[in-house]
């Protein structure tokens, strides 16, 4: 909701080149009906779900302003109750574990800064593997994981895997139903592809304060356990996530908006045409679906770095970016039309 929300989802997305812009009227543009798939979902990655569970417990160590979130506050009265079916020795470890990432890891922002997004990454790759030998990680981060694996594996890891192969069966319903219809929307909308091969998406018990994120690494991690991430929610979350791969293509198009009418664009505003596009598109599917910006409060949050919250936006995304996904007009005459109401926002 690159995670939901501090940003909730914040920015981030992979290098690329902008694609042409539509000059077409949005009712003349073709949805997509590849039968490829959209999204390419793995429910067994062990080390990638040990160290999102290690992470958000060190957060609630350290205390952090995020670590009572709902996507993650459930997080530590879990572990207490698996450590109470452990030994003395065990409980030691998982604690010495635990306090390893509140003074590290935990204490590093998931989505960009370093080294968490390499270590996600590494953590992703590693599947299911018996040890992480050869995996390219710090050897103090190898250590915590590996003392800390065979106590993961057998007292949180079967309710974990569980709840990723649930949310995967789930959520690959509604792909099935919504799919076609959504994806066609926001390509169209956008006027930018979608992976052939379909988005990689990596489900963990849990992932971060917003539920789930997008790493600048281009990791798409997403909680199973979370209410944000369940059901019509859960599809808002894994198309919202998808499209951070075009950042760089958006900010490029705002650029070049922005240069013919001498204004900045706004840091956070890419985030900001993700939560209003995805959510009409999911709506548009499902009329009685809350758009997520809405139903967690995200306009009164500060995103992607930007020095006000996003709700100085809300207004300029209706008044020019609405009629676009209603059929008026053209992507760029839209972006332009946002760029001069923003910019009036005092």
């Amino acid at each position: 909701m690159r995670s939901l929300l501090v940003c909730v989802f914040v920015l981030l997305g992979t290098l690329g080149h902008a694609h042409s812009a539509l000059n077409g009227p949005f009712e003349s543009r073709q949805a997509s009906t590849s039968s490829a798939p959209i999204f390419r979902i793995t429910t067994d990655e062990f080390w990638l779900n040990l160290h999102h569970f290690l992470y958000v417990l060190g957060r609630a160590e350290a205390r952090t302003n995020d670590s009572t979130r709902d996507a993650v506050a459930g997080a530590p009265p879990e572990a207490e109750r698996g450590l109470k079916n452990l030994a003395a020795d065990e409980q030691r470890v998982w604690a010495e574990s635990v306090t390893a990432y509140a003074k590290g890891l935990s204490l590093k922002d998931a989505v960009r800064e370093a080294p968490m997004p390499a270590v996600t990454a590494a953590m992703a790759d590693a599947g299911d593997a018996l040890t992480l030998a050869g995996v390219p990680i710090d050897a103090a981060t190898r250590e915590v994981l590996e003392r800390a694996g065979p106590i993961y594996r057998k007292t949180w890891w079967p309710a974990h895997h569980a709840a990723n192969l649930a949310w995967r069966e789930s959520i690959n319903a509604l792909v099935g139903s919504y799919g076609q219809s959504i994806l066609g929307f926001i390509t169209t909308t956008y006027g930018m592809q979608w992976p052939a091969d379909g988005y990689p998406v990596h489900t963990s018990g849990y992932s971060g304060f917003g539920g789930a994120y997008s790493s600048v690494r281009g990791v798409l991690v997403i909680s199973s356990l979370a209410d944000s991430t369940q059901r019509l929610n859960g599809l808002e979350t894994v198309f919202h996530e998808g499209m951070h791969q075009w950042d760089n293509q958006v900010y490029v198009a705002l650029g070049a908006q922005a240069r013919t009418i001498n204004v900045r664009v706004p840091v956070d505003l890419p985030h900001a045409l993700i939560w209003i596009t995805a959510s009409e598109a999911v709506r548009r599917v499902e009329r009685a679906h809350v758009p997520l910006v809405d139903a967690l409060g995200i306009w009164k949050l500060y995103s992607s770095g930007a020095p006000g919250p996003m709700i100085r936006l809300k207004a300029p995304l209706e008044d020019a970016w609405k009629p676009y996904l209603d059929g008026r007009g053209t992507r760029d005459e839209a972006l332009r039309l946002l760029l001069e109401k923003i910019a009036l926002v005092k």
